[in-house]
């Protein structure tokens, strides 16, 4: 049941993230500490669930392929991670919401 609250919570920030960072054409500016807020949110969902999901694949209530799965998504996040983390400590970098985007995707991957 918690389980589904999460997805369906992490499905709502995704459809909502993106009604609200696309436009028909140019560029869309965010604060800065909008953005480094919005992340560190992503950040610590990501986290929970993945340790929640590992959790379960050391006392192997989950199969083999979901923990690959799980793996498989953790490894791509951390490389997203640290992409973000440079663009956060240079001031001047824009804040590319593709990739905060596609970390939530990566989350919401875990969970189902």
């Amino acid at each position: 049941m918690r389980t589904r609250c999460v997805s369906i919570v992490l499905v709502g920030l995704l459809l909502a993230g993106c009604a609200l960072f696309t436009r028909p054409a140019g560029t869309l500016s965010v604060e800065r500490q909008k953005f480094i807020n919005a992340y560190a949110r992503a950040r610590v969902t990501y986290q929970h669930l993945h340790a929640r999901i590992d959790a379960l694949c050391q006392v192997e209530r989950l199969t083999k392929e979901i923990c690959a799965k799980a793996a498989a998504i953790d490894h791509q996040a951390k490389a997203l991670d640290a992409e973000i983390q440079a663009k956060l400590e240079m001031p001047e970098s824009e804040v590319d919401w593709e990739r905060l985007m596609r970390l939530l995707e990566l989350a919401l991957g875990l969970v189902l």
